[in-house]
């Protein structure tokens, strides 16, 4: 009598079983990983103007740089040669408070200005852009997006209107 083994499709179905099983843990280890190393989309905002919830005397000192424009951070930053000339007294030149999207364009961090050395840094993985919006250290593949800055009102309580470029 013929020993028909019906082993042999079951022993194939356990096998392809296994194959998917370790292919799906390799693709669950390694998907974070490649979506943590692949660089962001360019965002734009979708506003075309927002006034700032601060003045230009309060740029220095305010707790809320960033603030929202158009669903994203938004971040203002004064320039050293700006700061230099509000505390004389006089209004800083429309190229020295600058606006930036607040998003790292490594990964999804909000960065922070830092007057002590006059960059922007972004702590998750210690990435510094110059007041241009450069990237010049660390990780990010590239710029900020910039937005345009324009200062109404009267001088010393001029507002920080910030508007996308076009």
């Amino acid at each position: 009598m013929a020993n028909t083994s019906p082993d042999v499709p079951r022993r194939s179905l356990l096998l392809h079983a296994l194959k998917g099983a370790i292919s799906a843990t390799v693709l669950v280890i390694f998907y974070p990983v490649v979506w943590f190393l692949r660089p962001r989309t360019v965002t734009t905002s979708g506003a075309l103007e927002v006034v700032a919830p601060f003045r230009l005397n309060q740029l220095a000192t305010t707790p809320s740089n960033p603030f929202d424009f158009a669903g994203k951070p938004c971040l203002v930053v004064l320039t050293p040669e700006g700061a230099q000339r509000l505390a004389a007294g006089q209004t800083p030149g429309p190229d020295e408070v600058r606006a930036f999207n607040a998003v790292c364009t490594h990964v999804d961090c909000t960065v922070k200005y830092r007057p002590g050395t006059g960059d922007i840094f972004c702590n998750c993985h210690e990435g510094v852009y110059d007041l241009n919006g450069h990237n010049i250290s660390g990780p990010p593949p590239r710029p900020l997006e910039t937005y345009r800055v324009t200062l109404r009102g009267e001088r010393g309580q001029e507002e920080i209107v910030v508007s996308r470029q076009t």
